[in-house]
């Protein structure tokens, strides 16, 4: 594991997730692009491509196109974010993590190239770059890449070669980012319909003016039962790759999308209003009491919860771990009048067990905490699944 850990060693000295929180320059692919230049354009090598963007559900969309793909006998590459407990989470080659020691020597790859030209990537971009990279090494056929914030300027979307652009839809995640203004995120997150995009495809009806105005090609818009959408995105992505509609798509669990890791535990991603939206009705449907252990970044706005909170019988607000800016605990319980505050999710949990019920954890990083009490991170970075025996 010698590359593994220095790999990792260099990513913590690097800036923030995603171009958007870098403080000394503005957005900008430069760096991508000149580290793709240097490789040789390994993004070039791929037959397809899939770029998934919107605020909520464009990680299933992924992971069930990559398993269409798979079972019809494609080699495919899934780059995904964020991870819950490893960082090999974010780049999947043929349906497994990306083996440990193959991520880190890559990695590594990618800064001597970046030493060699003088610049630095954020986080996010030397794993999008390792994860290109790592993907062509394995001769994958597919590389399906989910967008980490907005669109046009997100390094998956730095990708050249014929693809097909998806958008689920448009909410106010990360708003503060694009100014405030719903209408700069839509345009931001149309700027992966770009002219190599041989297909584009969308649920959102709403910003359907913003899009149109921006995007190079006709957008294909999808319409339906909110629950079905990414399940009718996905088949129209497939038919149009595998040129046929006659494949397999099977029901599959993605960690951390309302995931039962106990009898009485789900984890669900859930940080914005569509989410919680979309799990509303699940959450009604649960049986007996219902308890939730939930945190938020700043970069949220609490009033989300408003659309769940009545269902719960108890809350407990937890700080969000590793998390640059969060309302803490007891500002959450502050903002929605009820609940009783914890330091983490761990002792949340215990507390929440002597209620008896459902326990519902929402967030990717306190989802990712909690679910360390399930599953053993060293299993996942072995055994490469985030499902280790």
């Amino acid at each position: 594991m010698e590359h593994f850990h220095k790999a990792e060693d260099w990513l913590l000295e690097l800036s923030s997730e995603a171009q958007f929180f870098r403080k000394d320059t503005p957005p900008s692919l430069e760096v991508v692009q000149l580290v793709l230049d240097a490789l040789g354009r390994p993004d070039e090598s791929f037959e397809w491509r899939v770029v998934v963007g919107g605020t909520a559900g464009k990680g299933t969309v992924c992971r069930l196109t990559e398993d269409v793909l798979l079972t019809a006998g494609k080699t495919v590459a899934t780059l995904m974010s964020p991870h819950l407990q490893v960082i090999t989470e974010r780049v999947r080659i043929n349906g497994k993590l990306i083996e440990a020691e193959t991520f880190g020597f890559t990695l590594l790859e990618i800064k001597k190239v970046c030493e060699d030209l003088s610049i630095l990537p954020t986080y996010y971009e030397a794993i999008v770059l390792t994860g290109i990279l790592s993907a062509k090494n394995a001769g994958c056929e597919i590389l399906i890449c989910e967008v980490g914030m907005g669109g046009r300027l997100d390094a998956v979307n730095s990708v050249q070669g014929k693809r097909v652009s998806a958008l689920t839809f448009i909410g106010d995640d990360h708003l503060e980012k694009f100014d405030n203004s719903l209408s700069k995120l839509a345009e931001e997150k149309a700027g992966i319909f770009v002219e190599n995009s041989v297909y584009n495809i969308s649920y959102e009806q709403k910003m359907c003016s913003t899009l149109n105005k921006i995007a190079k090609k006709d957008i294909h818009y999808i319409k339906g039962v909110m629950t079905k959408l990414n399940k009718k995105m996905t088949r129209n992505i497939c038919e149009e790759i595998l040129g046929s509609d006659t494949f397999t798509m099977r029901k599959i669990q993605l960690p951390g999308r309302w995931e039962k890791v106990a009898p009485d535990v789900i984890l669900d991603g859930a940080h914005s209003a569509p989410r919680f939206e979309f799990i509303l009705p699940k959450i009604k449907k649960l049986k007996g009491p219902k308890i939730g252990i939930f945190g938020l970044g700043k970069n949220h706005d609490p009033n989300i919860f408003n659309i769940v909170e009545k269902e719960f019988e108890e809350i407990f607000w937890v700080n969000v771990p590793e998390a640059r800016d969060t309302w803490t605990a007891e500002e959450l319980k502050q903002k929605l009048g009820r609940g009783i505050t914890c330091p983490d999710a761990h002792s949340a949990l215990k507390e929440a067990r002597k209620l008896g019920g459902t326990i519902l954890v929402n967030g990717f990083f306190l989802g990712g905490e909690m679910r360390n009490e399930f599953y053993d991170p060293q299993k996942i970075l072995e055994q490469q699944t985030e499902f280790p025996e």
